[in-house]
């Protein structure tokens, strides 16, 4: 690899992982089309775990920002990370072990309408009085924040954003912001550095099973330049989610859900 090709990928790390840490997401979405061109011969494993290994970098650097400014929901972040983590253990074995075609298409859908829903709605409606599991989370600057999770209602959907992220090469960010916020009533200002956590806990473990089936490579190569490039980043991710607000931050997700569903369907049928 040449110094200009290392440094492009810095670049390339940096954009992306800007807008990922902005909007919640680990950036799999983004990564993986890189890694589809630069590598067009590398099985669909390969790269899979080249992609959740970038999005781990971004998720652990996003929660390293959130965790100490008190804006992360360890306990609701640990009890989804029960429920993610074995679905996305199935999701990463159907990688290999399933056709996707069929998944593809389904899933590139509901995609679809998703982020056309929350371009239509950008702000989540207030979140009914009920019952479900009280929050109840005071920041690092004092804001408090005060809601409940109605888990049962949530582990589903949860279980299947990991399962078919995994599957797909993603982390799940983008379908998990939107899941948390309108299924599980949490305040977008926690909801993204908590699912970034989640995001982080489940794919480590999906990058272990990936590499102890001799899932490695060359796509692997690329990691560590794309990697500085979003720890460089980082800042400016958590400065952009900041001064922007849910509205802006929720048509920017949306716009990730299309690039999402269009790679689904594409990556499936190569």
């Amino acid at each position: 690899m040449s110094p200009a090709e290392a440094l492009l990928l810095v670049a390339i790390g940096f954009a992306i992982g800007a807008y990922s840490i902005a909007i919640g997401a680990g950036g799999g979405f983004l990564i993986a089309p890189l890694l589809l061109i630069r590598y067009p011969e590398a099985e669909p494993e390969l790269i899979t775990t080249a992609s959740l290994t970038a999005v781990l970098i971004t998720s652990a650097a996003a929660s390293a920002v959130g965790i100490p400014e008190r804006r992360v929901d360890i306990p609701v972040a640990l009890t989804i990370a029960a429920i993610a983590v074995p679905a996305g253990l199935v999701g990463a074995l159907g990688t290999v072990a399933l056709p996707r075609e069929a998944f593809a298409i389904g899933f590139a859908v509901l995609l679809v309408t998703l982020a056309a829903y929350i371009i239509r709605f950008p702000v989540a409606p207030a979140a009914p009085d009920g019952g479900g599991w009280f929050r109840r989370i005071v920041d690092r600057d004092g804001h408090r924040f005060e809601y409940h999770v109605p888990m049962l209602l949530g582990a589903l959907p949860l279980a299947g954003m990991a399962s078919l992220s995994a599957l797909a090469g993603i982390g799940g960010g983008p379908i998990g912001v939107p899941i948390m916020t309108r299924v599980m009533t949490i305040p977008h200002a926690i909801a993204v550095p908590t699912i970034q956590l989640n995001t982080a806990i489940y794919t480590s473990v999906a990058i272990v099973l990936h590499l102890s089936l001799g899932h490695g490579g060359d796509p692997l190569h690329d990691i560590p330049f794309l990697g500085a490039g979003i720890l460089l980043a980082n800042p400016l991710g958590h400065r952009l989610r900041r001064r922007m607000g849910e509205g802006p931050l929720m048509r920017a997700l949306a716009l990730g859900l299309v690039v999402v569903a269009a790679r689904t369907a594409w990556g499936a049928f190569m």
